[in-house]
């Protein structure tokens, strides 16, 4: 997985709070060694139904009958759901594997409460009951099972080890494709396969 993350020269220099979380979703082994691409979906494309208790956006997938334009290679999951204080949303199985994860504020899940930056894997079938006392943001993920284990060091995802001890190589001796207008380039960590 190869990217850049820039600032525009517009934005340079400019206060600003800038939000990011980067999920890596694993291809099925069938599609591993497909060409790479990218596409970008703005957010005016990606649905969204807001009422007094939750605002939900679907940024992949299919929930609460909205269908995110974005096409996974997989059944994938992922949803922004933003919690006023008071506010509450019931979570159905949408996904046979489901998670969530609280990018700002604490909220209660079964009695229990939840702090930011953990992640809570959600009991499968169950639908459950996620409540704010103060403003939340909840990242909730899921999909279908892998067929497979997957193996991850730096910037490797494969579900062969051999894969990833090449991939490491083609990339030290700059073999990998670049991107496009990009001339910065990052060496191996030092930390061993």
């Amino acid at each position: 997985i190869a990217h850049s993350e820039r600032t525009p020269p517009e934005l340079r220099g400019v206060r600003r709070r800038t939000h990011g979380l980067q999920l890596w979703a694993g291809m099925p082994k069938a599609l591993e060694e497909r060409e790479p691409s990218f596409t970008h979906t703005g957010k005016p494309a990606i649905p969204e139904d807001e009422s007094e208790h939750a605002s939900v956006r679907v940024l992949v997938g299919r929930a609460w009958g909205m269908e995110s334009p974005v096409t996974p290679v997989s059944e994938t999951l992922y949803v922004d759901i933003s919690l006023p204080a008071g506010g509450r949303l019931d979570i159905p199985p949408l996904a046979s594997e489901r998670a969530l994860y609280a990018v700002d504020g604490a909220y209660r899940l079964r009695d229990k409460s939840m702090e930011p930056y953990v992640m809570v894997v959600l009991p499968a079938g169950d639908t459950v009951r996620v409540e704010a006392e103060t403003p939340a943001r909840v990242m909730l993920i899921g999909g279908e099972p892998l067929d497979g284990p997957r193996f991850i060091w730096w910037n490797f995802v494969s579900s062969r080890r051999e894969r990833i001890t090449a991939a490491a190589s083609e990339w030290s001796a700059h073999q990998t494709p670049r991107i496009e207008g990009e001339t910065e380039w990052i060496p191996l960590p030092s930390v061993p396969l």
